[in-house]
């Protein structure tokens, strides 16, 4: 098989397998909240507890990429795909908040396996040529499964009712598990290269500094903002998924043209708008005591979230060769810091005063923070293609 169709094959492949893997956690993720409140009754400290366990496996991720370091990127997405399909498709049969956070756990430590190699496949594949566009048209192909899984679990919800939730949580589980097998048949185009353990240069410091913020308030909106509308405002089972399903046809209509963006003008504008649009989202939270205007917010704030292909064509713009996987992973790491503080914290804040507003507050407070170190990046486009790899070569000499 020559080189430039086994790497068709592998793009063929691979955006099939973020098909599967998009379409299973959206089923699963359409109705777990409203099986933490119907089946299990939880509450926001519940809830906080429950993710803020489930993200430990996150902040792992560095040391544990770097112990899997001599398989290649797509062998350690498969194991992580594999581990989270049976996870999830476990999901259902725990019935009680112990077994539960057992298996989240679980499950967690592949999810993060696979979204930390993730974007390295995806960069690898692009051969250096528009990362951006790239990394966009794979958020697409997420939205559109995003689609396809909410429609089916709305049905399902529609016909079912709270019995819903076992078969969701199988057939999410079958589908991340089929992603797991033909991210196995990625070939040597999906690998970077050599990689090094760990990273953690100072040179690195800004990038690891906007995912740790962003972690911050992907937590507090992800959680509270959907636990608001359900708890809060009594939104259904089926409205939620009617919601989410909006969401990922938005998402996949605007993802390619905001990673086009970012190619043409860099990262420096979009993530000062994507900062700005954060900070009016987390005060009309925090203000607006309105279902349907905090349902348009969340709306809003999904399609924002697709500027963060930013963070990532940035790193990909200074990264040292062979260490963008390993940069990723302490990444996610960063990242998880908040991810494992923020959602008790932010549940126990909402419990002492009874007030849900209070932690979007906080959001309001880490998305000022976000603007004010997005004016650090660098102005313009980044090189591409070929010109890229020139400046790699030269910058390695250099050093």
């Amino acid at each position: 098989m020559t080189s430039d169709v086994a790497l068709r094959r592998d793009w063929r492949a691979f955006t099939a397998l973020i098909f599967l893997f998009g379409f299973g956690f959206a089923i699963y993720s359409g109705v777990f909240q409203n099986y933490l409140r119907d089946v299990l009754h939880a509450d926001p400290l519940g809830l906080g507890g429950l993710e803020s366990t489930r993200e430990i496996p996150g902040l792992l991720a560095a040391l544990t990429t770097g112990t899997l370091v001599a398989l290649a990127e797509s062998r350690v997405a498969a194991l992580g795909l594999a581990i989270t399909g049976i996870g999830i498709g476990l999901t259902g049969f725990a019935v009680h908040f112990p077994p539960l956070v057992m298996i989240t756990v679980f499950w967690s430590i592949g999810f993060h396996l696979f979204t930390t190699m993730q974007n390295a496949i995806i960069l690898a594949l692009a051969k250096g040529s528009e990362g951006g566009r790239h990394l966009g048209r794979m958020s697409a192909v997420g939205g559109i499964a995003t689609i396809a899984g909410l429609g089916l679990a709305w049905l399902m919800s529609k016909q079912m009712g709270t019995k819903v939730y076992m078969p969701s949580f199988i057939i999410a589980g079958a589908s991340i598990f089929a992603a797991a097998v033909l991210c196995g048949t990625l070939s040597s185009h999906a690998e970077g290269g050599k990689r090094q353990r760990l990273v953690m240069r100072k040179e690195y410091g800004l990038f690891y500094l906007l995912t740790f913020l962003e972690g911050c308030r992907r937590q507090i909106f992800s959680i509270f903002a959907s636990f608001a509308l359900i708890l809060v405002y009594h939104i259904p089972v089926t409205t939620m998924l009617a919601i989410q399903l909006f969401n990922a046809i938005m998402i996949s209509l605007t993802a390619p043209a905001i990673g086009k963006l970012v190619d043409k003008w860099g990262e420096r504008g979009p993530l000062t708008f994507y900062s700005c649009g954060l900070i009016a989202v987390f005060i009309g939270y925090a203000t607006i005591p309105s279902a349907w205007a905090l349902i348009a917010l969340f709306l809003l704030d999904n399609v924002l979230f697709t500027f963060g292909v930013g963070f990532t064509t940035y790193l990909h713009r200074i990264v040292r060769p062979n260490e963008l996987t390993p940069c990723l992973a302490m990444g996610v790491t960063m990242n998880h810091i908040a991810a494992v503080t923020v959602p008790i914290g932010g549940a126990e804040l909402w419990k002492a005063t009874g007030n849900y507003q209070l932690p979007f507050w906080v959001g309001v407070g880490i998305a000022i923070v976000s603007l004010f170190a997005t004016r650090w990046l660098p102005q313009g486009k980044a090189p591409q293609g070929e010109a890229a790899g020139e400046i790699d070569q030269i910058t390695e000499e250099i050093r």
